[in-house]
């Protein structure tokens, strides 16, 4: 296959790899015969003031198994960036620059600081999600977007009202992840979302305040409490209350948790109905990173990181 240049450089910090960092490769891959990939080290991502989701190490793992899986590896090259130049003002055999609009500064500073021939400087499209904003690794950290551009929110609103099937509520009532004894060790968990009273009950009794409460007065569908004081809050009103029908997920709940998430202070949601499938919302919502406690009939708490993966899955049941 000929191609139109010998060798393109680009970069970037490839955290949580996404559809737009596909097409930035693919793009670099399909003109060039041979690709340098720049992947920004820590130290240069904590000078840059950018927070990842990934480490360097498990940033590059992820390249190399796309590269691989594109049949792309044999003709790239990985080097570590500690600046935005990179191989590019030394390697004489560069000729072309694959970038996207984001990064088209750093690109045109290249091309100043460049002794030699100057680059090629090829702009990517940006690669949009499904309500028409690109895809960002922040968007992804956020927990708005998938890595494929699926908006989560949209996706929630398209199921609410509805009655889940059988066969859905049946894999939910799984444990979503590992079944835990609630304990102090919980403090080093960061933004915690409780759904489920016992879940709240016995976090706020070992000193923990969750990032969000969601609450119906009931345990195991029979009432449990009468007010917010004795599940263990200062204050006996909660901040929002809800409606939300058993076996659904009313747009209210949705977008209340939403909103909830959006604040810096916690919040308490008292769900007047029932609150069992509040953890769907909670999960699809919050930031990557984020710990969702809820309850499970008969084994006890469940605890979940929120990550790319228990987002995708979550999803695919919807």
């Amino acid at each position: 296959m000929a191609y139109i240049y010998s060798h393109a450089a680009l970069g970037g910090t490839f955290d949580l790899l996404h559809k737009g960092h596909m097409a930035l490769l693919e793009k670099a891959f399909k003109i060039a015969s041979k690709v340098s990939i720049g992947i920004t080290t820590d130290k240069f991502c904590r000078e840059m003031g950018k927070i990842a989701f990934e480490n360097q190490l498990q940033r590059r793992k992820s390249l190399v198994a796309c590269l691989k899986t594109r049949n792309f590896f044999k003709r790239s090259k990985i080097v570590n960036l500690d600046d935005i130049y990179g191989t590019t003002l030394g390697d004489k055999s560069i000729d072309a620059l694959v970038v996207s609009k984001e990064t088209l500064p750093g690109a045109k500073l290249i091309n100043i600081a460049r002794t030699n021939k100057k680059l090629k400087i090829i702009i990517t499209p940006q690669v949009l999600a499904d309500d028409k904003k690109p895809i960002t690794s922040g968007r992804i950290r956020n927990g708005e977007i998938s890595r494929g551009g699926i908006v989560y929110k949209n996706a929630l609103l398209k199921t609410s009202g509805r009655r889940f099937s059988e066969k859905i509520r049946k894999e939910l009532k799984k444990p979503f992840g590992k079944i835990i004894r609630i304990n102090t060790k919980l403090k080093a968990q960061k933004n915690i979302i409780a759904v489920g009273d016992a879940s709240v009950y016995a976090l706020l009794k070992t000193g923990i305040m969750p990032k969000i409460s969601i609450v119906d007065f009931l345990v195991n569908r029979k009432p449990a409490f009468q007010n917010l004081s004795q599940l263990g809050f200062g204050s006996a009103n909660p901040d929002v209350i809800v409606k939300n029908a058993p076996g659904q997920i009313s747009k209210e709940l949705i977008e209340t948790v939403d909103k909830a998430l959006k604040k810096n202070h916690s919040s308490v949601i008292l769900v007047s109905g029932e609150e069992d499938l509040a953890v769907i919302p909670a999960l699809l919502l919050a930031p990557l990173g984020s710990t969702i406690i809820y309850g499970q009939p008969k084994k006890g708490a469940v605890q979940v990181t929120v990550t790319p993966e228990s987002k995708d899955k979550l999803n695919a049941l919807l």
